[in-house]
């Protein structure tokens, strides 16, 4: 059985296979190239100049022979709009609403359910507050945004976390739905970690990543670990408040979400 570390793995492997189409001549509409993640040079003019996020009908592309038709979205509400740092030329839209809008554009019927929580919602008020009403909604795919929380926190037991997470999944699978888990960009770049602070926090997101992944692979769900997506400069996806992502951190979060839906509608 593959172990914590094997899905990151596999998805850095992706990515740099995706680097190197990019490298060899992939444009974006209209002509001008897209740069590769990694380039040295001016940053990008505007999101469908930035390798990592969607080009104009890539989502639907990729989501052309999805099979699903309803979808949930649960977690943490920090990945809303309210407040959200604009980076011109990036939508201001979160990630939850561009990954939907993707589905919706290669399917228009497509349904979702958004039950809005409070903002630093950890996994076990996402059980408690918002499963039931996702079961209810027969949806299935679910999103699952996780992690934030718990890793802001005073204290992180990865334990407790993985035990929480372990419940949602096992309900949310026994429902037939496909569930993707979504946890953060590093939160060492999120702005104001003190100095003497950042190796610990580090090592809290390391952890929490390992503990998501296996959870993640024992109830056949599909991870999708921020951290291992960002590419530099990482700093770049932050907002002015700490800890929330800017419009152009939320198109690179989308993007990571969709292309991996895409990647499961081939494998």
């Amino acid at each position: 059985m593959p172990g914590p570390g094997h899905g990151r793995d596999r998805t850095r492997n992706e990515a740099r296979g995706e680097d190197r189409i990019v490298r060899r001549g992939v444009r974006a509409p209209g002509g001008a190239p897209r740069r590769a993640a990694g380039d040295v040079g001016a940053a990008p003019a505007d999101e469908h100049a930035d390798p990592r996020c969607l080009g104009p009908g890539e989502g639907a592309a990729l989501l052309a022979d999805a099979r699903w038709r309803r979808a949930v979205v649960l977690g943490d509400s920090s990945v809303d709009s309210a407040g959200m740092t604009v980076v011109p030329g990036w939508a201001r839209a979160p990630w939850t609403d561009r990954v939907i809008a993707a589905l919706r554009e290669a399917h228009p019927r497509f349904a979702c359910l958004h039950p809005r929580g409070r903002r630093e919602l950890p996994l076990s008020h996402v059980r408690s507050t918002q499963l039931g009403d996702a079961l209810d909604f027969n949806g299935d795919l679910a999103l699952l945004a996780c992690g934030g929380p718990e890793l802001r926190a005073r204290s992180f037991d990865p334990d407790a976390m993985e035990f929480e997470l372990s419940r949602i999944l096992a309900a949310l699978r026994g429902a037939t739905c496909q569930v993707v888990v979504v946890s953060p960009f590093d939160l060492t770049q999120a702005g104001e970690v003190p100095a003497d602070r950042v190796a610990g926090l580090r090592a809290r997101q390391r952890l929490l990543s390992e503990r998501i992944e296996a959870v993640v692979l024992r109830h056949g769900c599909v991870h999708v670990d921020l951290a291992a997506h960002e590419g530099p400069p990482a700093g770049d996806l932050w907002g002015a408040r700490p800890g929330r992502l800017s419009s152009r951190g939320h198109a690179v979060a989308a993007a990571a979400v969709v292309r991996t839906l895409g990647r499961l509608l081939v494998t």
